[in-house]
């Protein structure tokens, strides 16, 4: 009989609480609310800039590479011809024999950023620049423009699908590989 009277008190306080739960409602109040919002903002604020320099950094690294394979094409044509190419902006593709507009032969295709029609090799080098001077004689040097990128349209097919999001950048490479870059159009440069 004991056992029976525990059992129908027992089950009372679970029919009690069970009411309890659905009469109670459960929410967030306001303060708390902006609260987490605050904090999420405050978060997002730290986060984006550092985030920008990556996406930054992952667009120019197209270019770096494209930039090494012409240091790499300048290397062997000076194995063969004794002199270093000079290239104008849109003849990167043309072959090096090209009585008119030399190039290096090398065709980047549809890329992303940077189309064959920004990068340029030069016999100069900008002191300014780079923060230290070379132990080695600079003897061309690189330039990558994203401003003269193609973009992508209709049936080009030299040209770069995202050209109008680096439109400011500016790199440059050595022929020992150290590269400068700018995302400001040139006015200020810094190492890669």
């Amino acid at each position: 009989m004991q056992l029976h009277s525990i059992y129908q008190f027992l089950k009372s306080l679970v029919w009690l609480n069970k009411n309890k739960l659905f009469m109670k409602k459960k929410a967030f109040t306001l303060a708390e609310v902006m609260v987490v919002v605050g904090i999420l903002g405050i978060l997002v604020a730290l986060a984006t800039p550092g985030f920008r320099i990556h996406i930054f950094r992952a667009r120019a690294s197209e270019a770096i590479a494209t930039m090494g394979l012409i240091r790499e094409m300048e290397r062997e044509y000076f194995s063969k011809h004794n002199a270093y190419l000079v290239v104008a902006s849109p003849n990167l593709r043309n072959d090096p024999g090209h009585p008119t507009a030399p190039g290096l032969g090398i065709e980047v295709g549809t890329v992303q950023y940077f189309s064959n029609a920004a990068y340029s090799v030069a016999l100069t080098w900008t002191v300014s620049h780079f923060t230290t001077a070379p132990t080695n004689p600079v003897d061309f040097l690189i330039s990558a423009n994203g401003n003269a990128s193609v973009q992508c349209s209709g049936a080009i097919t030299d040209c770069a699908v995202r050209a109008n999001d680096i439109r400011n950048y500016r790199l440059e490479m050595d022929n020992t590989g150290r590269v400068v870059i700018s995302y400001d159009s040139g006015t200020n440069w810094q190492a890669w």
